[in-house]
């Protein structure tokens, strides 16, 4: 059985090791961090362009943007997450373990179960 890393400090930037998706508050807050404070320069790029077909959209950082809209008129619109949100998202995750409170130790616990098993926790 694969060993599940439930100590976020040791994870590496990608979370590798994680079981699940958001097991992991360091990806978690590395998702709001960059939803906070990264760029928006290649949706502008692409906003701005005369020539759409000049621009390749798997090289664009489009992380930012939540939403995408060419109506009929032909126009671009362009919808980006809330970076105030992102911030006070990221301000309630817990800076340790300790002060994470019930829902991540009953997260440990059934991967303790996992780990045994399956067994009751």
């Amino acid at each position: 059985m694969r060993k599940i890393n439930k100590d976020p400090e040791n994870c590496n930037e990608r979370c590798k090791n994680c079981s699940r998706r958001f097991s992991c508050r360091k990806r978690v807050a590395l998702g709001y961090e960059r939803l906070a404070f990264g760029s928006t320069s290649d949706a502008f790029k692409m906003l701005t362009a005369v020539d759409m077909s000049a621009i390749d959209p798997e090289q664009l950082d489009l992380f930012n943007v939540s939403e995408i809209k060419k109506p009929k008129d032909g126009a671009l619109e362009i919808k980006f997450f809330d970076r105030l949100k992102a911030l006070e998202y990221l301000s309630d995750i817990p800076d340790d373990e300790k002060s994470s409170g019930s829902f991540y130790e009953a997260l440990n616990r059934c991967a303790d179960s996992l780990e045994r098993g399956g067994e009751n926790v």
